[in-house]
C-alpha cells in the first residue's frame, strides 16, 4: 500500500514531569505493616545502581510502603511504581497520597489509559505496564526517574518483563544510577534472582499477620434433572450463594470476597443474593476492570452495613478492601490468551493456580483473622499448577515487537527475555508486522512502522489510523479502532435489538455501533433508559470517551478530521479496513450460510445480526474461539469488503493456480483453477476434465493412508510383506536390501492410484504387481532366505511367523508339535531368535520364550503339572524326548 509522509511530535513524559525545585516531606502510615521490619536494610541497599528482589506476601504493605521509602527528598527525582492493573494502580495512588497527606496528582499520582494524575511536583507515580512501556519508549533515558518499582511480578505481564530486561540494559549502559526494584508476593525467586544479576539483593519479609482457616467445598455429584436425562452440573452462582449463606451463618464472617471468572458469572451471582433472603441488611456490590471508577471505589470502600463484594481476579493482588474476613473462591479465571498457530484471540475459563489461590485467601487475613472457601477439594487444589504461565506464552507479540525494533533492537531472539518468546509467536508477529507495513522485507521498520510505534494503540490500530489519513476517513478510523478496543455496547436485552440500528446501504457493522452511542449520548448515558434501548450506558460512555481520545491524538498530529460519514466514505473504510485487518479477511461459504472461510485455512460462522452477513467478504474485527459445549470461532464486527478491492491494494498477493481438489461426495479428484489471495480461496472453478493426474495419485493417496478410503487387495499378507522387509534392513544391512519406510509407502499406494482420478478405480486395484517390482530377482531371494514366511519344525512340521510391526517375529505352535524341536527356530542367518509363543491344546499360550533349550528342561513339567489334567486326549509324555509323535495331516 501507499506510504506517505505523517508528521509527528508530541510533548515527552520528561517535558510533561521536568521543571519544579520544590523540596517535599513524606509522611508514612502511621499503621504498623510487616514490610516496616525490614525498612532500615532496604533503604540501605537503596543505593544508586541497585537492583533488589523484594519477597514481601500479601498483606505486608509493600505496594503502600516501599515507594514512600525509597522516594528521595530531592524534588528531582521521580519514582514509578508498575501495576499490572488499572484498578490497582488507581486506587494505591489515591490512598499513598492521603497517607503523604495529600490530594492524588500532587506529591502521589497515577498513570493508567484515558486516565492520567500527576504533575510537576509529584514524585510517586503509579502506573500500569503498557503505560510505562510507552514513558520508555517515549523516553529511553528515564530522565528524571531515579527508581523503577515493579509490584506483583509474579503476574509475568509480557509488557512488564519487556519493561524491566530494558530498565536492566539502561543500567548496564547510560543509567548506572538507576534503581530497580522488583515486588512480589509468591513467586519463586531464586531464577528470577540468577536473571537480576550478581549485584542482586534479596530480601524477605513477612506478610499476612493473621491465620486464614481453608475450607474445601468441592460440587458433589449432580443428581439427573429427572429419570432418563443426564445430571445438570449447579450452576456456579448457585455453588456461591449456597456457600455465602454457610459462610454468614458463622461467628465473626466480617465482609465477605468473591472470586469468580468474569462478568457475566459476578452479574448472576449478585442478582441471585440480592434476591436471597439470607442477605437481608447486607449490600452486595460487583467489581470487575471495566466498572467504573465511583462504583469501583464504593465496592471497597468502608461502609457501616456489612457487604458481599463480588469480584474477577482484579481484586486478587494489591488492594486491602477494609474488613473482608471471609473469602470465596470459585478456583476460576477467563483468560484470554493469543493462539499463534491460528491468529485466534481465544477466551476460556481455566482454574487457577496454587499461587493465584493463596493470593486470593490472603485477602482475608489482612486486618483479622478469616476464612476462605474453596470451591474445589483438597487433593485437587495439589494438582493444580503452582504458578501460572507467563504471558510471554500466551498473548500477541506484535505490539512488543514493534516497539523493541523502534528501540533499536533487532535481535529480538538474543533480547535479554526472562523467558523466551515461543517460535510460533514470534514468527507471527513478524508476519503481521510486515502485513501491517511496520516492516519490510528485511524486517526493519518502514515509515509506517516508525509512526506506529509512536502511537499509543496497538500496531493494528495504529495502522488503521494512518490508512484512514492515507483514505480520507480519519474520524471513522478512530471510532472503528475505539469501538474494536472497548466493550460491546449492545447488551442484547431491552426493547430493541442492534438489527434496528442497521441502514440499508451501509456495509459495516460500526455504523450501528455509532448510531447507538449517539442514543446514548442523547439520553444522557442513563443506564435504565439506555437498557431499554438495548445499550450499555456505561460501555457507551467508555466508547465516547476513547473515541474522543484518538480523536484529538489525530489533531494532535496535525491530521485532517472530518465529519464522520458511514455512507459516503464506504470504500475509504474499506480500503483502511484492509490495510490494518487483512489477515482476517473472510470469505462466504455460499449465500444460504453463515459459515465462511477465514485467512490461516480456518472456517468461522458469522454473527448472525451482522449487517455484511449478505456480503461475499468481509473483514472480522473480532475472531474469538469461545469454549462451551463446543469450541466455536465467531466472527463478529463486520465490515463488507469488494474482492476488486484486494487486487487494487495487493497486487502482488493475489496468486491463480491450476490444482485438484477432491469431490468428497463422488469420491473422485477434479480440476481446480483457483485464485487465492494469500492462503485464502477468493474464488475456485472445478470440473471432471483437465485433471492432472499425478496430483490425482497424490490425492486418492493421501485419503488411503488416512484410511479414509482402503485398498480391497492391501491386506495383512502385505503388511507381513513389508514388515519382513524392514527386520533384513535392520538386522542385516549388509545385504543392501531397501527396507520399508512411510516415504516407501505412500510412494507405493500413489504408484497403486497412478492414472486413476476416482475410489472406484482403485478400490480393487491389484496390489502386487507394484510390490514385486520393488525388489529385483536377487532381493526377493534373499528375502525368502533370510526373512521366510515359514519356519520349519521337527517331524515335517512348520509355522508360519508373523512380523509384527514392532518387537520380535513369532510363531505361535501347541506343544505337542514342538516335540522333537529342542532349540529356538533363528531366521536372518541365525542373528534373529523367533519368540514361540507355546500354546496350550486349546491354542492359548501358556508361556512365551526365546529359550526353547531351558523350557524342556524345567517349564515343561510345570506346563504339564497346570493343564494335562484339562486334556487327557492330548499326549503328556513324561520324557518328551523319547516320544515320537505322529505324522502331521498332509
Amino acid at each position: 500500500m501507499k506510504s506517505s509522509t505523517i508528521p509527528l511530535r508530541a510533548k515527552t513524559t520528561w517535558e510533561k514531569i521536568s521543571g519544579s525545585n520544590k523540596k517535599i516531606d513524606f509522611f508514612l502510615p502511621l499503621m504498623s505493616l510487616p514490610i516496616d521490619e525490614i525498612r532500615d536494610t532496604l533503604v540501605k541497599a537503596a543505593v544508586p545502581g541497585c537492583r533488589i528482589l523484594l519477597k514481601a506476601p500479601t498483606g505486608s504493605g509493600k505496594s503502600t510502603s516501599v515507594p514512600p521509602f525509597l522516594t528521595s527528598k530531592d524534588a528531582s527525582e521521580v519514582t514509578l511504581v508498575i501495576e499490572p492493573r488499572r484498578m490497582a494502580a488507581r486506587l494505591l495512588a489515591t490512598w499513598v497520597a492521603k497517607q503523604c497527606a495529600g490530594e492524588v496528582g500532587q506529591h502521589v499520582g497515577y498513570a493508567v489509559r484515558f486516565d492520567t494524575r500527576y504533575g510537576k511536583n509529584t514524585r510517586i507515580i503509579y502506573l500500569t505496564d503498557g503505560v510505562f512501556q510507552r514513558w520508555i519508549q517515549d523516553d529511553p533515558e528515564l530522565r528524571g526517574v531515579s527508581t523503577v518499582i515493579f509490584d506483583e511480578f509474579h503476574e509475568r505481564r509480557l509488557a512488564v518483563d519487556v519493561a524491566l530486561a530494558r530498565c536492566l540494559n539502561l543500567q548496564d549502559s547510560t543509567r548506572m544510577d538507576l534503581r530497580v526494584v522488583v515486588m512480589s508476593a509468591t513467586l519463586e525467586t531464586a531464577g528470577l534472582a540468577d536473571y537480576l544479576g550478581e549485584k542482586t539483593v534479596a530480601l524477605e519479609t513477612g506478610g499476612r499477620t493473621y491465620p486464614v482457616q481453608v475450607h474445601y467445598r468441592p460440587e458433589r455429584a449432580p443428581a439427573p434433572v429427572r429419570s432418563g436425562f443426564p445430571p445438570r452440573d449447579t450452576p456456579i452462582w448457585e455453588r456461591i450463594a449456597a456457600v455465602a449463606k454457610e459462610a454468614m451463618a458463622s461467628a465473626d464472617v466480617g465482609n465477605v470476597l468473591v472470586f469468580l471468572p468474569g462478568t457475566y458469572e459476578i452479574r448472576k451471582t449478585c442478582e441471585l443474593l440480592e434476591n436471597a433472603s439470607f442477605t437481608r441488611g447486607w449490600d452486595v456490590f460487583p467489581l470487575y476492570s471495566s466498572l467504573n471508577p465511583r462504583q469501583q471505589e464504593m465496592a471497597i470502600a468502608p461502609s457501616e452495613r456489612p457487604k458481599i463484594i463480588v469480584s474477577t481476579n482484579v481484586a486478587e493482588t494489591s488492594l486491602t478492601i477494609v474488613g473482608v474476613r471471609t473469602v470465596i473462591d470459585s478456583g476460576l479465571a477467563r483468560i484470554s490468551s493469543f493462539d499463534a498457530r491460528r491468529g485466534l484471540d481465544t477466551l476460556h475459563i481455566h482454574k487457577i493456580s496454587r499461587a493465584s489461590a493463596e493470593q486470593r485467601a490472603g485477602r482475608a487475613g489482612r486486618t483479622s483473622p478469616g476464612q476462605c472457601y474453596r470451591l474445589w477439594s483438597e487433593n485437587g487444589h495439589a494438582h493444580r499448577v503452582a504458578f501460572d504461565a507467563p504471558e510471554i506464552h500466551r498473548v500477541d507479540l506484535a505490539e512488543t515487537m514493534l516497539l523493541l525494533k523502534a528501540a533499536s533492537v533487532n535481535d529480538l531472539a538474543n533480547f535479554r527475555w526472562l523467558d523466551a518468546p515461543l517460535e510460533p509467536s514470534l514468527q507471527r508477529a513478524l508476519v503481521l508486522l510486515a502485513q501491517l507495513d511496520a516492516t519490510d522485507a528485511e524486517g526493519k521498520l518502514t515509515e509506517h512502522g516508525r509512526v506506529m510505534a509512536c502511537m499509543p494503540v496497538p500496531p493494528r490500530f495504529s495502522r488503521l489510523m494512518l490508512a484512514g489519513l492515507e483514505q480520507g476517513c480519519v474520524a471513522e478510523a478512530c471510532f472503528i479502532a475505539a469501538a474494536v478496543q472497548g466493550e460491546m455496547i449492545f447488551t442484547g436485552k431491552g426493547n430493541v435489538s442492534r438489527k434496528d440500528f442497521h441502514f440499508p446501504g451501509v456495509g459495516t457493522d460500526f455504523a450501528a455501533e455509532y448510531y447507538a452511542l449517539q442514543s446514548a449520548q442523547n439520553l444522557n448515558f442513563d443506564p435504565k433508559a439506555c437498557g431499554s434501548a438495548g445499550i450499555s450506558g456505561r460501555a457507551a460512555r467508555e466508547l465516547a470517551q476513547g473515541y474522543d481520545r484518538l480523536l484529538a491524538l489525530a489533531k494532535k498530529l496535525s491530521w485532517p478530521v472530518s465529519s464522520l460519514d458511514f455512507f459516503g466514505n464506504q470504500t475509504a473504510i474499506g480500503h483502511a479496513m484492509l490495510a490494518a485487518f487483512s489477515d482476517q479477511l473472510a470469505i462466504r461459504l455460499n449465500a444460504g450460510t453463515l459459515a465462511c472461510r477465514v485467512s490461516g485455512n480456518r472456517r468461522g460462522k458469522l454473527d448472525d445480526q451482522s449487517i455484511a452477513k449478505n456480503a461475499e467478504a468481509f473483514i472480522a474485527t473480532e475472531m474469538t474461539e469461545v469454549e462451551g459445549r463446543e469450541t466455536t470461532v465467531h466472527l463478529r464486527r463486520a465490515t463488507a469488503i469488494d474482492i476488486d478491492w484486494l487486487r487494487e491494494l495487493f497486487p502482488d498477493e493475489i496468486v491463480m493456480t491450476d490444482g485438484v481438489a477432491y469431490d468428497d461426495m463422488r469420491k473422485r479428484v477434479v480440476a481446480r483453477k483457483e485464485t487465492k489471495f494469500r492462503d485464502l480461496s477468493l474464488e475456485c472453478k472445478e470440473q471432471d476434465q483437465g485433471v492432472n493426474l499425478s496430483m490425482a495419485a497424490e490425492m486418492l493417496a493421501e485419503r488411503v493412508l488416512s484410511g479414509e478410503l482402503t485398498l480391497k487387495n492391501w491386506d495383512e499378507s502385505v503388511e507381513q510383506w513389508t514388515a519382513r522387509l524392514n527386520l533384513i534392513a535392520r538386522v542385516m544391512p549388509e545385504l543392501g536390501l531397501p527396507g520399508w519406510s512411510h516415504e516407501d509407502r505412500v510412494a507405493a499406494i500413489a504408484q497403486i492410484c497412478h492414472g486413476s482420478v476416482a475410489y472406484k478405480e482403485i478400490k480393487e486395484a491389484k496390489v502386487w504387481p507394484v510390490l514385486n517390482d520393488w525388489l529385483n530377482y536377487q532381493q526377493h531371494q534373499l528375502l525368502e532366505k533370510y526373512a521366510p514366511e515359514w519356519v520349519k519344525l521337527a517331524h515335517d512340521r512348520r509355522a508360519k511367523i508373523t512380523y509384527p510391526a514392532e518387537g520380535d517375529p513369532f510363531i505361535a505352535v501347541r506343544v505337542q508339535h514342538l516335540f522333537g524341536t529342542w532349540e529356538t527356530p533363528r531366521i536372518c542367518g541365525g542373528k534373529q531368535a523367533v519368540l514361540v509363543h507355546i500354546c496350550a491344546p486349546n491354542q492359548r499360550p501358556w508361556q512365551m520364550t526365546k529359550d526353547l533349550h531351558s523350557f524342556w528342561a524345567t517349564g515343561y513339567a510345570q506346563m504339564k503339572k497346570d493343564i494335562a489334567g484339562r486334556y487327557p486326549k492330548h499326549a503328556w509324555p513324561d520324557d518328551p524326548r523319547s516320544y515320537v509323535p505322529p505324522p502331521p495331516n498332509k
